[in-house]
């Protein structure tokens, strides 16, 4: 999760540590292999099974405080699915008053974290790291009126501020620790989302391997980080280069831009830790748009006010019948040579919410993020050693 963000709720729990054979490599590549379950993963820290958000805009392993959130959502609260919680020992306790060496940050849903660091053991599926530092966090602000606050499996690279909070102390990414613990033989990750599971927060399911190699041949785009002064390449980030909206045959639904005041190229970033599909653009009015042109074309004006509307959280809700005219955005990534021309569909950015309506996770951002629906219509390679992104259709 990085600084801007939407609300969000994921599950995993965790595989094999393997060994596989790359195509075109001659030495085996050790892979974690970690089925993501609504977003999020288990693992074992000091013997405390925790589920964790799996965060591609994130680089650490942040636990809760389990005697703050006991503390502050009532004894036992630790036992519900996503909580995160980590109790700190009796004998080393977890004192954030007397620590002079806390971590602080924000969020884009005015949330607020405080963290401090330990070493422990990390258990992934039978194998063993120690030493692994971690987080141990509290929220003295949360964002949320829904949910409460979970933990994060940050799948990032460090950056290059993060690296030096107090002379002597090293930080290091989660895949770096990893590598270097001997668990994964690459700094790099895939995600596979399956596309038939959706969950209430409209987070992906499938599976995540850290440490893989990726053959270029198999792939359908190929093209390198957007090197960012902000990020540094430590967050998976792209140029959309531009915006255009299709019918389900391919058509383009308008000659001109729908976004008349539309910024031209801009970075974005692909984020698991994001629900939805947000750009720096009024997509919501150009859907209602499209959805109001289509009803006059069959004659059904007298129905296109019931057809949608704004739900509290953001995200509009259109009725069920209206969902085969939604619109289909084309989105072209990166500068040419190398641009990606992708397609996110009605099927990769909705959601069943109730019997007659459908979630649109689509909203406007000021900072671009390809959530959800990006890794449900494309399986996701990132390669930090190489610094290049890879795209295959689901």
């Amino acid at each position: 999760m990085w600084k801007v963000r939407a609300p969000m709720l994921l599950r995993v729990m965790m595989d094999t540590c393997r060994e596989v054979y790359s195509v075109g490599q001659d030495a085996p590549v050790k892979t974690v292999e970690i089925p993501v379950e609504e977003g999020f993963v288990t693992v074992s820290i000091d013997g405390q099974e925790v589920e964790l958000l799996l965060d591609s805009g994130f680089s650490d392993v942040s636990v809760l405080d389990g005697d703050w959130y006991e503390k502050k959502y009532g004894k036992g609260a630790c036992q519900e699915r996503f909580s995160g919680c980590y109790f700190c020992p009796k004998e080393a306790p977890c004192n954030f008053a007397e620590n002079d060496m806390i971590a602080t940050g924000s969020f884009g849903n005015k949330s607020a974290i405080r963290s401090i660091f330990r070493s422990g053991s990390l258990l992934l599926e039978g194998h063993r790291a120690t030493g692994f530092v971690f987080k141990v966090s509290r929220y003295p602000v949360w964002g949320s009126d829904t949910w409460r606050p979970w933990g994060h499996f940050g799948i990032s690279a460090l950056l290059p501020e993060s690296k030096s909070l107090k002379p002597g102390f090293k930080r290091e990414s989660v895949l770096d620790s990893l590598k270097r613990l001997g668990l994964i033989g690459r700094l790099s990750y895939s995600i596979q989302a399956d596309v038939r599971q959706h969950s209430m927060m409209n987070f992906i399911s499938g599976q995540v391997t850290l440490g893989d190699m990726q053959n270029e041949s198999n792939t359908n785009y190929v093209f390198p980080f957007k090197h960012d002064i902000r990020f540094h390449r430590a967050y998976t980030t792209a140029w959309v280069s531009s915006v255009k909206l299709f019918d389900a045959e391919g058509n383009l639904l308008t000659t001109e831009s729908p976004y008349p005041k539309q910024p031209g190229s801009f970075m974005t970033l692909m984020d698991t830790g994001s629900n939805n599909f947000g750009l720096p653009m009024s997509l919501q009015e150009s859907i209602v748009k499209v959805l109001e042109k289509e009803f006059k074309r069959r004659d059904n004006t007298t129905r296109i006010a019931g057809m949608w509307r704004r739900h509290k959280n953001g995200f509009l809700y259109i009725k069920k019948e209206a969902f085969n005219y939604l619109p289909v955005f084309g989105l072209r990534l990166n500068d040419e040579p190398d641009s990606a021309p992708i397609k996110i569909h009605p099927k990769h950015y909705c959601q069943n919410a109730g019997k007659d309506e459908m979630a649109v996770f689509v909203r406007y951002s000021r900072l671009s993020v390809l959530g959800t629906p990006l890794f449900r219509a494309y399986r996701v390679h990132v390669d930090y050693t190489n610094h290049k992104i890879a795209l295959l259709k689901n």
